[in-house]
């Protein structure tokens, strides 16, 4: 069929939204054929299949539409069985399984869908080898390497003329790559799917760098764009919240069986109701959704040896060699009889079989907090057709500690990071016009800036960073941290601060429940077994860096090791992360062997903090006048009093730094980090010490290099 065969067509085109009508086709059409919908928003509608039947959702009648919804021909169809192409906008998909990413990657046109997670798009690109041909693909696969999967690269994929249709599937972190592959002026050849968009709002707190894509996202038309998910909330990015929604319906809500379980202590009941299933169902698998690792690690080491050897960890590759029991999905199948998984799983991934279910929320974790359509979308991993063997809820509540509005207080973070943003964004210009009155640092630190836009006290959420750089590199709301923000204070005020809103709000949903209390609980885990999981994850943090040391010690200069450092960031435990970062500010001045030594001793920010300001003293010129005047002030070998001490570096403290005075309580702590100083004795000075050394840390050699002597000390020191 063509479209010089449909005789009559009419179209309602308000804002974003469009709806192509026509009244059939003359070959096969009577006269009086009702009208069907041929195209939503621009996807091709097999019309000759499917009546489609869409409700506009007007705002403002005809000129003006919140959403379209359209009712899917059958409950267990595919939107394969309604459309030939993916519609653009905002897709609410509101179930999993529906084939969304199938669509588009079998569409007649280019394609590229972004994905969060390695495993999913692994899944879809492996299926689609073309027989008799080595390592080739209809759809790419754009990510971190695979081991045994070997794919040509982007250039060499696109240029080959004998696959008319180039589907991408990359992993979210290799996104900006395929885009330079690919030219932005080819960026209108393309339709550009964003999936699972909700997980970016969830993952966000560990995976910053996820929203990105949003910046590349609106420079596709917006005719050649859409974002999926089948769980979506609200935005604060208002950009997203002006693309036109789609939302797909069914006939029946679904309905599922669960055991909710309420307790105080999430750990030990889910302990037990592994036990209990595994008992109960000796060959059964068991899957445990709980996005909280080391909470996993305590429950698999309280279990019987038996058992302990048949658990695995789903989790980011990132812990692949930090966490015992890590393993990855198999062929779409759970690797072990009883497999944990964090949210790196909780979308995208495929599991063929069936098994028992266990999804854990601790209300002392928010990040472990999940909505009721989280909660359904983790049950949609199973894709077996008998669906999940049973489905099990294990939940906690905490007050909330204060009772707070969660519109102002939305409000409020999105002011923060806008202000936040405008600072870093005006920084360059006025630290020209107005060098005597900023205090940052000469040069903006972009990620110490970043790091300080951590604020804890959102209602109690967790800290996250609010601002980020774009992909233009200016300062901009990180309006997924946002989300996220939002997300945990909702949830925590309303699913979780009370025993039974959780279990009213499934009942509503249609779900059965069967409800059990176990508070309070009657026994806890033994406290070694925290001890032991603690022993775990040290020391497999402590192989890893090992490994780093090695591999960084093999370069031969500062920037190749920078180089090196920063590639092996991505692959690192979250500690390890951290230590890279701390050996890549560092690594200026100190030799290698002895800051790979001393950055060990510090594992606390506080802690690294401190030392980083003795090592910024030490490192500073010896000709630079800050330096000079401690020299004078506080000479080696000389014996001072402790007001004496306190006065001196409150002098400096107050002009050279601009700091409030301290107390000698104060005082003295600070002075440790620039000198060495002994309490001793003395019949002439009341409270005496003696200044030992300035080689605080006792590193024995002279800066790689030196801090200049023309560099304002405020832009140096943290306090």
């Amino acid at each position: 069929m063509n479209n010089n065969s449909i005789i009559e067509s009419s179209i309602i085109s308000v804002g974003k939204y469009e709806i192509l009508y026509g009244t059939g086709v003359a070959a096969s059409f009577e006269e009086d054929t009702p009208k069907v919908i041929q195209y939503l928003n621009n996807a091709k509608v097999r019309y000759y299949d499917v009546d489609l039947k869409c409700d506009i959702n007007w705002k403002e009648t005809g000129k003006s539409i919140n959403s379209i919804s359209f009712l899917m021909p059958r409950d267990n169809a595919y939107l394969g069985d309604v459309f030939i192409t993916t519609p653009y906008g905002l897709i609410k998909k509101n179930r999993t399984g529906v084939g969304a990413t199938t669509l588009e990657l079998s569409s007649p046109r280019n394609s590229i869908v972004v994905v969060p997670t390695r495993a999913l798009a692994y899944n879809k690109a492996i299926n689609s080898k073309i027989e008799g041909e080595e390592n080739k693909y209809k759809i790419l696969y754009v990510g971190g390497k695979i081991a045994g999967f070997n794919v040509p690269a982007p250039s060499a994929y696109i240029a080959d003329s004998s696959i008319e249709y180039k589907k991408f599937i990359v992993v979210v972190d290799s996104f900006p790559g395929l885009l330079k592959d690919i030219g932005e002026d080819n960026y209108k050849d393309y339709f550009l799917m964003i999936d699972e968009i909700d997980s970016y709002q969830y993952d966000c707190s560990y995976r910053p760098n996820m929203e990105d894509v949003i910046d590349y996202y609106f420079q596709f038309p917006p005719t050649q764009r859409c974002l999926v998910s089948a769980t979506i909330s609200s935005f604060s990015n208002k950009q997203i919240e002006e693309e036109p929604i789609i939302n797909v319906q069914f006939n029946q809500p679904l309905s599922r069986n669960i055991k909710l379980f309420y307790t105080d202590d999430t750990n030990i009941r889910l302990k037990k109701t592994i036990e209990d299933i595994h008992y109960n169902h000796p060959n059964d698998k068991i899957l445990v959704a709980y996005n909280a690792i080391r909470n996993c690690l305590i429950v698999i080491n309280s279990l019987e040896e038996v058992l302990k050897n048949e658990c695995a960890m789903l989790c980011s590759t990132k812990n692949e060699n930090t966490i015992p029991y890590y393993h990855k999905i198999i062929e779409n199948q759970l690797p072990k009889q009883i497999s944990f998984m964090t949210c790196t799983y909780f979308v995208g991934i495929d599991i063929t079989e069936r098994f028992h279910l266990i999804s854990v929320i601790n209300s002392n974790k928010p990040q472990t907090a999940l909505t009721t359509d989280k909660l359904q979308q983790i049950a949609g991993r199973c894709r077996h057709i008998d669906e999940v063997l049973s489905e099990t809820i294990i939940y906690s509540t905490k007050t909330p500690s204060d009772d707070y509005n969660l519109t102002e207080i939305s409000k409020q973070v999105l002011s923060d990071a806008e202000q936040m943003s405008l600072l870093g964004n005006l920084y360059p210009a006025l630290k020209l016009k107005f060098p005597k009155v900023l205090l940052f640092r000469d040069n903006l630190d972009v990620e110490d800036f970043i790091k300080g836009s951590r604020k804890s006290y959102y209602g109690g959420s967790k800290p996250i960073q609010i601002i980020r750089r774009n992909s233009n590199g200016l300062f901009v709301p990180a309006y997924f941290s946002i989300d996220n923000i939002r997300i945990q204070i909702e949830l925590m005020k309303s699913l979780y601060s009370q025993k039974l809103r959780l279990y009213n709000e499934l009942v509503r949903l249609g779900n059965n429940i069967y409800f059990h209390d176990y508070v309070p609980e009657m026994e806890h885990l033994a406290p070694e077994v925290e001890r032991e999981t603690e022993e775990q994850i040290h020391q497999s943090n402590q192989e890893q860096r090992e490994r780093l040391i090695t591999l960084l010690r093999e370069e031969s200069t500062l920037e190749n090791r920078e180089r090196l450092a920063n590639r092996l960031k991505s692959h690192c435990s979250t500690s390890n992360t951290i230590f890279i970062e701390r050996f890549i500010e560092l690594q200026t001045y100190l030799p290698f062997e002895v800051l790979i030594q001393k950055l060990q001793l510090y594992d606390t920010s506080k802690e690294y903090d401190s030392f980083y300001n003795s090592v910024m003293f030490w490192a500073l010129s010896e000709g630079h006048q800050f330096k000079l005047a401690f020299y004078q002030q506080f000479p080696i070998n000389t014996l001072i009093s402790g007001n004496v001490l306190t006065e001196r570096f409150n002098n400096m403290w107050q002009s050279s730094l601009g700091y409030r005075r301290l107390t000698n309580r104060q005082a003295i702590p600070i002075l440790r980090l620039f000198c060495k100083i002994k309490k001793t004795s003395s019949r002439v000075i009341r409270t005496p010490y003696i200044i030992e050394s300035y080689d605080i840390n006792d590193f024995n050699c002279q800066p790689i290099h030196s801090i200049p002597a023309n560099v304002n000390i405020r832009n140096i020191f943290r306090f």
